[in-house]
């Protein structure tokens, strides 16, 4: 598995919620390089359907295009090079929701869980790996029902990096393995 940068991934102070006038809401974010079919925008858009007053989607990574067809209770963000950034809207959210349909092991869920941010993610792909118990849940692709129950019982949730999200450890692990077979 692929590691993240711990140093740079990590609780970090924002006013994101204050300037936004979010301050007695639940923020969930979504980030994705790309939003695209396999990425679940669409279950964004059905999940925004279904929630309460003092709940706020944001979704990170929307090309023109899509901003233009959120839905009003959808925060848009075009995509950030920013990682300091990045690690503030992870950090803000209480929640960070993976509404994928293809990936290996996502990066975006071990970003959020480093900043203390418990994760929702489908069962597909590695996604179920990166999210220990009491980290977050796992549900089934496409089940928006069982998100909006999750959402309900996601404040419990402690989240715990664990060493095998830290990038200098992987490419460590890389290093030695390449060795390895240069000796056999």
């Amino acid at each position: 598995n692929n590691g993240i940068d711990l140093n740079k991934f990590k609780p970090t102070k924002s006013d994101f919620r204050e300037k936004n006038g979010l301050e007695n809401k639940q923020i969930i974010l979504g980030v994705a390089s790309v939003w695209e079919e396999r990425k679940g925008l669409k279950d964004f858009i059905e999940l925004s359907k279904n929630l309460t007053d003092d709940q706020q989607i944001i979704l990170v990574g929307l090309n023109d295009s899509q901003l233009a067809d959120l839905p009003k209770n959808i925060i848009g963000i075009k995509r950030t090079n920013s990682i300091d950034e990045l690690a503030q809207l992870y950090s803000v959210a209480d929640v960070f929701v993976n509404t994928t349909y293809e990936d290996n092991y996502p990066t975006t869920n071990l970003e959020a869980i480093s900043c203390g941010t418990p994760v929702i993610t489908y069962r597909t792909g590695g996604s179920p790996e990166s999210v220990a118990e009491g980290n977050g849940f796992v549900v089934e692709k496409g089940d928006i029902p069982a998100v909006v129950e999750a959402l309900k019982r996601v404040d419990g949730c402690k989240t715990e990096t664990k060493d095998n999200f830290d990038a200098s450890l992987r490419y460590k692990e890389y290093v030695d393995l390449y060795k390895a077979l240069l000796k056999a």
